[in-house]
């Protein structure tokens, strides 16, 4: 299977925009070393390993909290909830693996998780530079979604002078409340991101001429509660947002 999905990635061209995903894959490619993983097996995070984070979200308003992230039945739960218009109300969770091993330049980083249904809460996977300087030092969105039923996902990479630098993204459709598996593989030379077997974006075919970052970045996953720039961005929810709406995380894996 290893060497099937090696090829078939080294295959698949880059696009914008396209269909899929297609087929489930939980093999990294022939040739790739597991360096470390976490399975959530527990009934804790490692503490020595990750860092959830007590703080007020993007929108400045609402809230990340320890208390919204969750071990259980072999997952992390990330737990979005409240419905208030403002978002002061409103509350997510959000962790990186900033601590021990999670530091690193290059490799290939995969999590498979499932993102349930819900207006105005946006899961995000991502990379994120160890200097917290951005985008100077890069970031590599793998998955982002603010769509209510969560059928695509948004890939991108950012880069270039602070405040807000450069950006390239790729789009892909399908339906992402049932379980994938994401996959950034970062090298000195390219960006490509995966869902499964399709390619979301690839640096390779960049059209601005990306800069591949090349300072240590490590694993963020976050579930944005809204409002955030609702003209544009991520709405408020609403009385059709579920109660709890979760981002069910298996497992994240480190390969060089």
């Amino acid at each position: 299977m290893r060497a099937a999905l090696l090829a078939t990635m080294a295959a698949v061209l880059a696009a914008t925009t396209c269909t899929g995903p297609q087929q489930a894959v939980s093999a990294a490619p022939a040739g790739r070393h597991l360096i470390a993983d976490e399975e959530f097996d527990g009934t804790s995070l490692d503490l020595n390993r990750w860092n959830p984070y007590n703080s007020k979200s993007t929108n400045g308003i609402s809230t990340w909290s320890a208390s919204q992230l969750k071990v259980a039945g072999g997952e992390l739960q990330i737990i979005g909830q409240g419905k208030d218009p403002t978002g002061k109300a409103n509350r997510s969770g959000a962790l990186c693996w900033c601590k021990g091993d999670g530091n690193r330049a290059y490799g290939l980083f995969g999590i498979r998780a499932k993102l349930d249904p819900g207006k105005g809460y946006a899961p995000a996977f991502l990379l994120w530079p160890e200097s917290n300087v951005w985008p100077r030092d890069g970031e590599t969105d793998i998955i982002e979604t603010v769509h209510p039923q969560r059928a695509w996902d948004l890939a991108s990479i950012h880069w270039g002078d602070p405040p807000n630098g450069d950006r390239e993204s790729g789009k892909v459709f399908g339906d992402f409340a049932g379980w994938h598996v994401y996959w950034v593989d970062w090298r000195p030379d390219y960006v490509k991101i995966y869902v499964d077997r399709t390619i979301v974006y690839d640096s390779t075919k960049s059209t601005k001429k990306a800069v591949i970052p090349n300072k240590p970045m490590h694993m963020v996953m976050q579930q944005e509660p809204g409002p955030y720039a609702p003209k544009v961005w991520l709405p408020a929810p609403d009385q059709s947002t579920p109660d709890k709406v979760v981002v069910h995380v298996d497992w994240v894996r480190m390969y060089d």
